[in-house]
């Protein structure tokens, strides 16, 4: 006796296809998701350094004052809004409560007028040997005068790894204590932009 041939086993492959497709699209779509997330950590990584490079600045330029290194010296500010380009007054600006006394192009080094970690009181960069630029640093007067209890505006860019860029900002205030000691207090900060 002859059978006709069954349309059951066409069916078993076709669902066997649709399923090894399913699979294979759930591999890809978690290839992607994996390879999406190590992107984004990498990332995360590079404005992290970029933000510890920052706020190196930022503590560079607060030792700087503390230390007295060039802010007591006359002149060391400029006489109206803007920043010194001069190799032994540079980074150091004048400025206002209500508008900065530098240009951003100032704070990233294409342009004249910001300091290099390290630069003035000798401190390491905090990447030595690394092909990421150090970070830079504006001291900004904003209120008093030297070198009494002053107000300043400390502003910083930290660099990483593909470019990143952090710029933090912050407010101190140079005081003496009761034992003749300098202090550098600071009283707030933000950051700018990241990049």
């Amino acid at each position: 006796m002859n059978r006709p041939p069954s349309r059951q086993r066409g069916a078993t492959l076709m669902i066997a296809l649709i399923m090894l497709a399913v699979i294979l699209l759930l591999g890809i779509a978690s290839a992607s998701l994996l390879m999406l997330d190590e992107r984004a950590a990498r990332n995360h990584r590079a404005h992290e350094q970029a933000r510890m490079a920052a706020q190196a600045a930022l503590d560079d330029a607060c030792e700087e004052i503390r230390r007295g290194i060039r802010i007591g010296v006359a002149h060391a500010f400029p006489a109206k809004n803007g920043c010194h380009s001069d190799s032994e007054r540079l980074g150091l600006c004048l400025g206002s409560a209500q508008a900065t006394g530098w240009k951003f192009t100032q704070l990233t080094g294409a342009e004249e007028g910001s300091a290099i970690y390290g630069q003035f009181t000798g401190n390491q960069p905090p990447n030595p040997g690394d092909k990421i630029p150090a970070p830079r640093y504006l001291i900004e007067l904003v209120a008093g005068t030297p070198p009494a209890t002053i107000l300043y505006r400390l502003s910083a860019i930290g660099f990483g790894r593909d470019g990143a860029q952090v710029l933090l900002q912050s407010i101190v205030l140079r005081r003496i204590d009761a034992a003749g000691r300098a202090q550098c207090v600071p009283i707030g900060w933000r950051a700018l932009a990241a990049a």
